[in-house]
């Protein structure tokens, strides 16, 4: 599962939306994100308006999405 999931951020385009899971984070309310980009094992992701951003982990997208 993490081989799979580490090829999905490899593969991700800067601009692209991602959903976080749903349960992580719950102190956030929208669940979708633009990816930034991803420095060791970190992912940087920007709210749509471009007003703040969040770090995450990779197991906290959902990949399915």
């Amino acid at each position: 599962m993490q081989r799979f999931q580490q090829s999905k951020v490899n593969s991700v385009l800067s601009g692209k939306l991602l959903r976080l899971r749903d349960g992580t984070y719950k102190q956030l309310r929208d669940r979708e994100w633009v990816f930034n980009r991803m420095e060791k094992n970190l992912i940087f992701l920007i709210h749509q308006s471009g007003a703040y951003g969040v770090v995450v982990r990779n197991e906290d997208i959902d990949w399915n999405e």
